[in-house]
């Protein structure tokens, strides 16, 4: 039995700490950034990869790929909701700016088949991306067969809404109608190649019928103006040819006149002192009554607290109010208070407050023990991690750290399960089969004291604990105690762990 021990405590106490130890000093620096999607929030661009199949785990060829542009380089956690028994995620560091295309690795087996639709997560972004589940044999979704309306000439009744300006981006608000006829349900997709500086896309799916209406939206900025024509593309299976249409982009607009009202301005996004104000917004309302481009900035320099806004584009003439967003610069809020910000365009002005609330209380990996009853912290390199490779059919929660400042290596314990979820509870070296606890204390001297759950499940007499008082998706609190002796576990030295605390992030 004592052989038996030897094992376990090989593979729990020694390779999973000493796995933990090395994850711990990778760099905690967190990465910010959003999820490249289109108007509707489906994620632009992306791309599934392999076949899924009721009641078939997923394997490594499972994956998708989306598009982030990374304003903040670190380490991040990109992961979708569970749909249908299974989901994707991925986390690493990137430590490139911009655009970086990022992995998602599948896991789980598909329940049914259908059409899952997964919500992609990343910082405060969200994007949606469809992927097909298959049974057995027969798909049951597949590609839609359509034709558009006015193949193989130009696209029947096209219709583009909103005005196309050169130099100026266009938006949400830019799109062009093109109409299909649908013989086959199922998924479509159809774009336009990149021209004069923008392309059109949309995909989803389509139901049979005639003369339906397919909305595809604008991305990029118009470089010259003119009639430009557009060729499309399209994923039908039985399309000889495909339509085209012809966008008017006017020449740039002479700049507008206009007046502000900034009386009631409406933000979005946190204001926080040490927070990025990425994707904030300022809406406020001008007055146009001729129209024409715009450029409208707040104080650069003085006063701002580290953040401005602007914005360009084109006002529609109007003697009514029109509102007008302005998006915060990527940068972080220096400080609490009342910000007072001017925005300038047309030759005039007005002023608004911000007011930025305190930082959040910066919350410290902590662990300490008394260790024979001598007060000791292990706050270097603490932390927590999960590991579902060393001990096959269980999932390890592993909470530790080190003082190095006194000789002490390290403190480390953890839970591991079959299921791979942890909950608030006790959990002991005398638990049962579906659940082990273990525990390694190294001194000075480099010598390490362990307990572990007996493999024979043999009742232990003191034995070792750890408690998890509170665990939500960002940290972990609790406490531990117990003895824990050398030659792996089987002593005879012992050191006494007692008045165990930890608090750690996940």
């Amino acid at each position: 039995m004592k052989l038996i021990k030897v094992l376990v405590m090989f593979f729990i106490a020694g390779s999973i700490f000493t796995s933990c130890q090395k994850e711990f000093t990778l760099d905690n620096i967190v990465a910010r950034g959003t999820l490249k999607k289109d108007s509707t929030n489906e994620c632009l661009p992306s791309f599934v990869a392999g076949t899924y199949k009721t009641d078939t785990l997923l394997k490594p060829a499972n994956y998708i790929d989306v598009q982030v542009n990374i304003t903040t380089a670190g380490s991040y956690v990109i992961k979708t909701d569970t749909v249908n028994g299974y989901s994707f995620s991925a986390s690493a560091n990137v430590a490139t700016l911009g655009l970086n295309t990022i992995r998602l690795l599948g896991s789980g087996k598909p329940i049914v088949s259908g059409l899952d639709e997964f919500k992609v997560k990343f910082d405060s972004s969200f994007c949606y991306i469809n992927v097909p589940v298959t049974g057995s044999s027969t798909p049951t979704v597949r590609p839609a067969v359509y034709r558009l309306v006015g193949s193989p000439n130009a696209c029947a009744g096209a219709t583009q809404t909103n005005n196309y300006f050169q130099t100026i981006a266009t938006t949400v608000a830019n799109t062009v109608s093109i109409k299909v006829n649908v013989d086959t349900a199922g998924s479509f997709n159809i774009s336009t190649p990149l021209v004069n500086g923008v392309s059109f896309s949309k995909s989803g799916t389509l139901a049979v019928g005639a003369n339906q209406t397919i909305v595809l939206q604008a991305m990029g900025t118009p470089i010259d103006s003119g009639n430009i024509p557009y060729p499309l593309v399209t994923t039908s299976p039985n399309a000889v040819s495909n339509c085209g249409f012809t966008l008017m982009v006017q020449a740039t607009p002479p700049p507008a006149t206009f007046t502000f009202n900034c009386g009631s301005p409406t933000f979005t996004g946190t204001y926080q002192a040490g927070q990025s104000t990425n994707g904030n917004t300022v809406t406020i309302q001008v007055t146009s009554i001729n129209g024409g481009s715009y450029t409208i900035t707040s104080n650069t320099t003085v006063n701002n607290n580290g953040v401005f806004f602007s914005n360009s584009g084109y006002l529609n003439p109007s003697p009514n109010p029109q509102n007008v967003v302005l998006f915060a610069s990527n940068s972080t809020a220096a400080a609490e208070g009342t910000f007072t910000y001017t925005l300038t365009g047309s030759g005039t002005s007005c002023t608004f407050n911000r007011v930025y609330t305190a930082a959040a209380p910066v919350v410290m990996d902590t662990i300490t023990a008394n260790i024979n009853g001598v007060f000791t912290t292990f706050n270097e390199n603490s932390g927590s991690g999960l590991d579902s490779t060393t001990l096959p059919g269980y999932t390890l929660l592993v909470i530790g750290g080190d003082n190095a400042q006194t000789g002490t290596k390290g403190m480390y314990f953890g839970i591991g399960n079959t299921t791979g979820v942890f909950t608030a509870g006790t959990y002991t070296v005398n638990q049962g089969p579906l659940i082990v606890v273990a525990a390694q204390y190294t001194d000075a001297n480099a010598v390490d004291y362990t307990a572990s759950t007996d493999p024979t499940f043999t009742p232990q007499n003191p034995f070792f604990s750890i408690t998890i008082t509170s665990i939500n998706a960002t940290r972990i609190r609790g406490t531990f105690t117990g003895p824990v002796k050398d030659n792996n576990g089987a002593g005879p030295g012992v050191v006494n762990v007692t008045n165990g605390f930890f608090s750690v992030a996940r």
